[in-house]
């Protein structure tokens, strides 16, 4: 149980740096000698994760959250640190702030209800500044 804290508090502070932290380096940082050499996976938003249009929401997890919580951060919504890919409370306040500012700004539309269906997808990949 330790370990498995001190590798996700690790995760996240490298994920700020785009970096990557075995759990074997963990394990020597924090002076553990058995552990898994599996890589704790971290997210950059420079590359796509996600192209498609599929509703997601709160309980989601995987390419699609991170490509939202990308989206999020690029136009200031989150920070780096928050990019997951865990569709959490975080992420649902941040798509209720996102589809409140865009139907003010780009007099768009959108349903503010914290999910990302086909409209919200193309407003966060929209040019509208927000």
């Amino acid at each position: 149980m330790l370990i498995r804290k001190v590798v996700v508090a690790s995760a996240a502070a490298l994920a700020l740096t785009g970096m990557s932290i075995g759990l074997a380096d963990v394990a020597m940082a924090t002076g553990v000698t058995s552990a898994s050499s599996a890589a704790v996976q971290s997210y950059s938003c420079s590359r796509t994760y996600y192209s498609g249009t599929a509703l997601t929401e709160s309980g989601d997890t995987g390419n699609r959250v991170i490509e939202v919580q990308c989206q999020l951060y690029h136009r200031g919504f989150l920070s780096s640190g928050q990019v997951d890919g865990i569709f959490g409370s975080i992420t649902y306040n941040a798509v209720l702030r996102f589809q409140k500012e865009y139907n003010s700004i780009c007099h768009g539309g959108l349903s503010v209800d914290g999910a990302v269906g086909t409209y919200t997808w193309a407003a966060l990949r929209s040019a509208c500044p927000s």
